[in-house]
């Protein structure tokens, strides 16, 4: 990421400001497209910043503050484009998904998205299930989901077909299918389509996106 000063349009701007960032021009269009409650697919190589794109779009939302004017002059329309969310919401329960193929990568991702939360003050949890998940950790979270969870294909299709499966995804706004590219053809990519499937029906409001590899 770029290092050098910008002026801070959004929370998660003035974050990466405080770090020394700079965000790039994709990852401020995420955001707006994201504010406006639009669904999507994100193309860009690795490590140009995907996840800060996409997460960053998520908090930005849940702090309900403007992106960039010129792509967000409807500010009332982008705000209420996903019903039943309050300014600064810390709302309790499962309000995003991350999908990843590479359970390797879950911790990873939930650490640089629990980063972001703590960082621009969202009191948002984030948690992973994945095989490796304690049973201690599983237990609890049946009691309480995080507000962003990181999983696999598998360990969702576990979860949409325990009892109650309904209640558990009842406040889910964003679903996330990282790495496509991977799982695209696939028995897991067949998978994570009969997820989403299932998930639009119980949460119709729900917004997706993909992200995609570049190879450059």
């Amino acid at each position: 990421m770029a290092r050098k000063k910008t002026d801070n349009a959004t929370p998660v701007d003035a974050w990466f400001a405080s770090q020394g960032w700079t965000s790039q021009a994709f990852q401020r269009e995420m955001w707006a497209q994201m504010m406006a409650g639009k669904s999507g697919l994100l193309n860009a190589p690795t490590g140009t910043g995907k996840t800060y794109a996409v997460w960053g779009g998520i908090v930005n939302h849940a702090l309900k503050k403007d992106v960039i004017p010129a792509l967000s002059r409807d500010r009332g329309k982008a705000l209420g484009a996903i019903p039943g969310q309050a300014r600064n919401d810390n709302t309790q329960g499962l309000h995003a998904i991350w999908i990843t193929p590479l359970r390797a990568l879950a911790n990873e991702i939930a650490e640089s998205a629990q980063c972001m939360c703590d960082g621009v003050g969202l009191p948002w949890k984030v948690g992973t299930r994945t095989g490796d998940t304690s049973t201690k950790e599983r237990a609890a979270q049946k009691k309480m989901l995080p507000h962003l969870l990181v999983t696999t294909p598998e360990s969702l299709h576990v979860m949409l077909s325990s009892k109650g499966a309904a209640d558990l995804f009842k406040q889910l706004d964003w679903f996330v299918a990282d790495e496509w590219h991977e799982l695209l053809g696939s028995k897991r990519g067949v998978q994570v389509e009969l997820a989403l499937s299932r998930l639009r029906a119980l949460r119709p409001p729900m917004r997706t996106w993909v992200c995609w590899l570049v190879v450059l």
